[in-house]
């Protein structure tokens, strides 16, 4: 199956079902599928062939979603783009993908304004809320009109990349993942083996549509499923829009599951509507498991992923959570990130590609056909990840006798904070542009709220003035407050290599040490 193909189902089996809603109004799927064939019909027009890169740089909307599948309508590769990106990675980003469309919110135009002549390969852009007021671009619907709605859209392969996911190495530099449609169809029927929906689940959408965990979007079309779109992880809208919506089921990391569960409000709601909550980028502790389960309902489940490798490489069902829960023998299996998907094969490896028994700690490798097809024009990076037969997964855990799999450390060096990954050399790039800053090192170290928080460890210039909270602002102002570090310390002397490199892993292993987990 194609990507676009769960859409499709959606629209000939359930065409008067909501396939969407904000806070603001409702679309169909009969009404999404013509704003879909319209836009990729305008795609066509404007000269785009299959296999074009068309990028979206928006929060969650409606004509995202739209702009989404308008593009693979018509044959090209969508490009979700992360729309807290500051403008110079957005045009980075643009630039090293060889994008040829552009779909923007007009919020972020500001960010766009140096657009045009920038990126040589863009053949148009276009405002899709249709409130542009900038001089960059013109809106969807004025754009759409000046082109005749056609049917003879090309036919694609399961084997053919449907999207190229944004990533990134340790140096920070953008690094492309090509998705095939095979990928996103085998993401599809792991979720519908494990959560065997036979009737239409209404789905709150809180991730960006942008990030992995917000294309769990397509796992509810195929049912006629509802999605409903929030702009931002706010607890209190969550709770309030569980039960004005009677939702079933919900993306959270567990980051944001502690928020709502912190609020003075959480209990006045009701969520006997939920039949899920699947949680993900990091376990969840036992004190804050039951606390959930007692709020919830038996409704939490666990998945472990990456944007290589579609959301489940291991999944725990609502079940086990209940079973480990309530069994002082299982309780040990809250630190697991479940079992392999019902379509995937994991297994821990160690550096000379012997596959370890259990209970040994390695590198988690994978396979199956939910896998990246490559990394864009980085046949290195492609050729690295896919060693010895299996993907690489750059994450360091084991799998017990009975098959669960633990993440204990990170090969990589990828901040995870809040379920979004942060590049290290990024920042460090951020950090080192402050005039008072000699060398430093950006690692991630424990925070309750966000799983990991950035840090810099900071090694000053000789009599230099330093203010933090100037210095943090500085950072701010370069990466935005997602990125910018949280906290610091001042080194008299970093730590270093025989050949000069700055250790993050002793830097960070301060900060870990004693716990179960460095991850």
């Amino acid at each position: 199956m194609l990507y676009v193909d769960f859409l499709d189902k959606g629209i000939e089996r359930f065409p008067d079902n909501v396939v969407l809603r904000d806070a603001h109004r409702s679309w169909t799927y009969r009404e999404i599928g013509r704003l879909v064939d319209r836009i990729a019909s305008a795609l066509m027009g404007a000269g785009l062939v299959p296999g074009a890169k068309v990028a979206i740089y928006s929060p969650n909307h409606a004509h995202a979603f739209a702009c989404q599948y308008g593009a693979l309508r018509a044959g090209c590769v969508w490009v979700p783009l992360n729309f807290r990106n500051t403008a110079e990675a957005t045009l980075e980003s643009l630039n090293h993908l060889g994008i040829d469309w552009l779909f923007f919110h007009s919020s972020l135009a500001k960010h766009l304004v140096t657009l045009p002549g920038a990126v040589p390969t863009l053949k148009g852009f276009v405002a899709l809320d249709d409130e542009n007021e900038s001089p960059v671009g013109m809106g969807l619907r004025d754009w759409i009109d000046g082109f005749p709605a056609r049917t003879d859209f090309p036919l694609r392969r399961s084997g053919d990349i449907a999207a190229i996911l944004s990533s990134s190495g340790t140096t920070g530099k953008p690094k492309g993942i090509e998705l095939p449609n095979r990928a996103f169809a085998t993401m599809v029927a792991q979720y519908n083996i494990v959560f065997p929906w036979r009737d239409p689940q209404i789905h709150l959408v809180v991730a960006p549509l942008s990030h992995a965990a917000g294309m769990f979007v397509t796992t509810f079309l195929a049912q006629g499923g509802t999605n409903v779109l929030l702009d931002k992880a706010d607890p209190l809208a969550i709770m309030e829009a569980i039960e004005r919506y009677r939702v079933n089921a919900i993306f959270l990391p567990p980051t944001v599951i502690y928020m709502m569960l912190a609020h003075p409000r959480v209990r006045e709601f009701d969520y006997s509507s939920l039949r899920t909550i699947l949680y993900g980028s990091a376990p969840i502790s036992a004190d804050k498991l039951r606390e959930a389960l007692d709020v919830f309902g038996p409704v939490l489940a666990q998945t472990y992923g990456q944007s290589e490798a579609l959301m489940m490489l291991a999944f725990m069902s609502q079940a086990e959570h209940v079973e480990a829960i309530n069994n002082p023998a299982l309780i040990h299996r809250l630190k697991a990130a479940g079992r392999e998907g019902p379509l995937m094969r994991v297994a821990i490896m160690d550096d000379a590609g012997h596959i370890l028994p259990p209970d040994t700690r390695g590198e988690i490798v994978i396979r199956g056909d939910i896998l990246l097809d490559r990394y864009y024009a980085d046949e290195k990076a492609t050729a690295e990840a896919a060693a010895y037969g299996w993907h690489h997964t750059g994450d360091i855990g084991f799998k017990d006798a009975d098959g669960y799999v633990y993440l204990v450390d990170r090969k990589k060096d990828i901040i995870i904070s809040g379920g979004f990954n942060i590049f290290p050399g990024e920042v460090e790039q951020a950090v080192l542009a402050h005039p008072a800053v000699q060398d430093c090192a950006v690692v991630g170290i424990p925070d309750p709220k966000w799983g990991e928080a950035v840090h810099a460890a900071i090694e000053l210039k000789a009599g230099a003035v330093f203010r933090e909270a100037e210095f943090i602002a500085f950072c701010k102002e370069r990466l935005g407050s997602m990125k910018a570090p949280k906290s610091i310390s001042i080194e008299e002397r970093l730590p270093r290599s025989t050949v000069g490199k700055v250790l993050r892993r002793e830097i960070r292993a301060r900060y870990w040490a004693g716990r179960d987990r460095a991850i």
